[in-house]
């Protein structure tokens, strides 16, 4: 029984913890990479140093400048993309037929067209139209393709909500602002909250169509990474790397400590 048991238990949470290890462990080397005392990629030889992560404090380095580039555009993206997709998707649900299946196709074919052919034509485009290397063109860009990814979670939440809530609130004399604000709304928080972090991730981590349509104007965190990788390998690259990864860490433990407090107070 013993034996079984390891069988059983013992030896599929080795092999997931065999995997997660081989996931993560290569993610967690550029810590020590990023307090290297070197100007290359390495590990410490003569000591740690903090000198690659003030080099991201530092506006002439060009990592700060880019850094907000991008969070400007991600926040842009994420508050345009995310009202978009409110509205198209409560619409499609509410209305419903064959019109709405066929929208929602024609949002998420940025999904199914590979991106560099997605980058190729909109150089063309933005070339013609006077927006190639400008925020407004970036942020463009990436409310398209973020927008698939609102639609999606908004559309998930949507699933959920019993229609029949709404169609009360409309026999009681509700108007459709109030019913949207009043009924709707509430019930889809968790999609919109979740298209939104999905726009804001998408607009940060895009390079394939940056890298076409942006030049000097435009340089965000991506497409500094890149050029940096074509210069020269900087260890500011594991700096980054520490920064992104410590970040998303918080991120995750505060979530998990704001849903056990949400339980606690609910038991």
């Amino acid at each position: 029984m013993r034996l079984r048991h390891i069988i059983e238990v013992g030896l599929p949470r080795f092999v997931a913890w065999c995997l997660l290890g081989f996931l993560f462990v290569p993610i967690l080397v550029v810590i020590p990479v990023a307090l290297t005392d070197r100007d290359y990629l390495s590990l410490p030889q003569d000591g740690i140093s903090m000198e690659h992560f003030a080099a991201l404090a530092d506006w002439s380095k060009g990592w700060l400048p880019s850094m907000l580039t991008s969070a400007g555009i991600a926040l842009a993206c994420a508050a345009i993309a995310t009202a978009l997709g409110v509205a198209f998707a409560v619409g499609a649900w509410a209305a419903g037929g064959w019109w709405p299946s066929f929208m929602r196709i024609l949002l998420l074919s940025p999904m199914i067209v590979p991106p560099i052919i997605y980058a190729v034509g909109m150089v063309k485009l933005w070339a013609r139209l006077s927006l190639l290397d400008s925020y407004t063109g970036v942020v463009l860009v990436h409310v398209v393709l973020a927008l698939p990814l609102t639609v999606l979670a908004i559309g998930a939440s949507l699933s959920n909500l019993d229609q029949r809530l709404v169609q009360a609130a409309r026999s009681l004399g509700a108007r459709p602002m109030t019913v949207f604000g009043k009924v709707i709304l509430p019930n889809i928080v968790p999609g919109v909250a979740a298209g939104a972090l999905l726009a804001f991730v998408a607009s940060w981590d895009e390079i394939t169509v940056t890298l076409f349509i942006t030049g000097r104007a435009v340089v965000t965190l991506p497409r500094r990474i890149w050029t940096s990788i074509q210069d020269a390998v900087d260890p500011a690259l594991a700096a980054i790397a520490t920064v992104l990864l410590v970040v998303t860490v918080l991120a995750l433990v505060a979530r998990a400590l704001i849903e056990r407090r949400q339980r606690q107070q609910k038991l």
